[in-house]
């Protein structure tokens, strides 16, 4: 019965190497019927089975989604600013 873990994880490994929806999938599984998230397993399961250039851009992808997030808030907040001071224009002439 200790075998067994050992077993599954080598069984794991040679099934998901190089495929990290396979490892996602197998990961969200184990997480399921061992009673844990099953979301966060599957993303690590993801993340273990990328290739480092893989990992290195989704590192970049998500700096870059954090610099530009407060910018597109900016200009969304300035643009509804500018379609109610049109808007307030419209209705003082009318």
């Amino acid at each position: 019965m200790r075998k067994i873990p050992g077993w599954t994880d080598q069984l794991t490994d040679s099934v998901t190497e190089g495929h990290p929806i396979k490892s996602a999938v197998l990961e969200g599984i184990r997480a399921f019927v061992t009673g844990k998230n099953v979301v966060w397993a599957a993303f690590k399961g993801l993340l273990s089975g990328l290739s480092i250039k893989a990992k290195i851009l989704l590192a970049l992808a998500v700096v870059l989604v954090a610099l530009l997030a407060p910018v597109l808030l900016v200009v969304a907040l300035l643009a509804l600013l500018v379609a109610g001071v049109i808007a307030a224009v419209r209705a003082a002439t009318q």
